[in-house]
């Protein structure tokens, strides 16, 4: 072999393989180009010179070649080699008729069943162990108008069932209102912070401002409540004073006396569940058996 003809041998090698890479670099291009002149048939949507966005995946995929486009979805050429998965039809917003208002903070849904408000809780109207209460009507008769003859939306939290087996839910009117909030806005119930909700919180702020702005069960400052205890003819709790700071408590002619303040508001309680489960000879036997004294004048 001439001197030189390896060195020669060696740059058409080299000519050969830049030629091949060129040619690949070409067809991928071409390659890119072709599936976004498809993407583009039917117009594209341009979010940024980077990124290209798929709400149904909600997924962000950087590519700086084609743009986002609605006929490439619809084709699949374009959607099925760049995103993970099919909008779901099963994620679209589901609506469900209203069947009944049961009370202020429960309702009945056609497919579900009872529906218990999250973080909200309005007067007893149909409790099995309290009495009406101030208002429950009043909340009652809002939720009616606000839902009647409506389809609403769901959302749930962490819990999604109570200890009743109501499905516990955030309700969502047609236009957009949530009507957790709404009862609460309006002064027709309470922030219900006993357990641990998303928007307890912001619950908790909503019913700040309509105490303020005297709404509702908020007017007058309690004593439309108090006025109508009254009209009842309810009988009393009666606490006293007793030396040594112990305190006593008096219902109809029954008294339990010498008790911490720990233990008085404990027995206010007991008292409040008791009155309203038991008929007047059970109620007696119950106290007299958890260290009440009967007086008899």
């Amino acid at each position: 072999m001439r001197k030189g003809a390896g060195s020669q041998v060696r740059a058409s090698f080299r000519g050969f393989l830049f030629a091949s890479f060129f040619r690949g670099l070409v067809s991928f291009f071409c390659l890119a180009f072709l599936l976004a002149s498809m993407a583009g048939q039917a117009g594209t949507i341009e979010l940024s010179s980077d990124y290209v966005f798929d709400k149904s995946a909600e997924m962000v995929m950087a590519w700086p070649f084609l743009p986002l486009s609605r006929s490439a979805e619809a084709s699949g050429v374009f959607y099925s080699l760049f995103t993970e998965k099919l909008p779901d039809p099963d994620k679209q917003p589901r609506y469900y008729q209203i069947l009944r208002v049961v009370d202020g903070d429960t309702l009945e849904v056609e497919s579900i069943g009872e529906i218990r408000l999250i973080g909200v809780d309005t007067p007893e109207l149909y409790h099995p162990l309290k009495p009406v209460q101030f208002f429950a009507k009043e909340a009652s008769d809002f939720v009616k108008e606000l839902v009647s003859g409506l389809s609403v939306r769901l959302e749930y939290d962490r819990e999604k069932k109570d200890k009743y087996g109501r499905t516990l839910a955030y309700v969502y009117l047609p236009d957009g209102r949530c009507l957790n909030e709404e009862i609460i806005r309006r002064g027709y119930g309470f922030a219900y912070t006993r357990f641990p909700f998303l928007y307890l919180v912001k619950y908790r702020q909503i019913e700040a401002q309509a105490r303020a702005e005297g709404l509702g069960l908020w007017a007058n400052q309690g004593l439309d409540e108090f006025r109508w205890i009254i009209s009842q003819g309810s009988v009393p709790y009666e606490i006293f004073e007793m030396a040594n700071n112990w305190w006593g408590i008096r219902f109809k002619q029954y008294v339990k006396i010498r008790l911490t303040s720990e233990e008085l508001l404990k027995e206010i309680n007991n008292l409040r569940q008791w009155t309203n489960e038991f008929s007047d000879s059970d109620l007696r036997e119950i106290l007299l058996n958890h260290g009440w004294l009967e007086v008899k004048e």
